[in-house]
């Protein structure tokens, strides 16, 4: 059985989530291409971004529970906004979600889950 660490899961999420920050910044154009929509793509991204720095400062159970939390939320935001009903982002839902579920999430493991720094 291969046992996995609590760093090298949150990198998995790290890039799960930034597989989902492309599929919500490509857009697609006349249905013959696609261009990148860099406010989505930013606004997906930076959660992650921020998670990726808290990895070597928060405790295996808070570490892994704040990144699924964040890749829960942006993959349900993804979804709905881009696969299944995709108007443009026009509702704006895809902008600001992710990003205050990070700054709910991020502080609060951050305040009950921050390593010990002498251990």
């Amino acid at each position: 059985m291969i046992a996995y660490s609590p760093q090298s899961l949150a990198v998995m999420i790290t890039l799960l989530g930034a597989a989902a920050a492309l599929v919500a910044g490509l857009v697609p154009f006349f249905h013959v291409g696609y261009i990148v929509d860099a406010v989505a793509l930013a606004a997906v991204a930076t959660p992650f971004v921020a998670y990726a720095m808290l990895i070597n400062t928060l405790r295996g159970p808070w570490l892994i529970g704040a990144g699924l939390v964040l890749l829960a939320v942006t993959l349900a935001v993804v979804v709905d906004e881009r696969v299944l009903g995709f108007d443009g982002y026009h509702s704006g839902t895809i902008f600001w979600v992710p990003l205050l579920a990070a700054a709910i999430v991020l502080p609060v493991s951050l305040l009950f889950g921050r390593r010990d720094p002498q251990g």
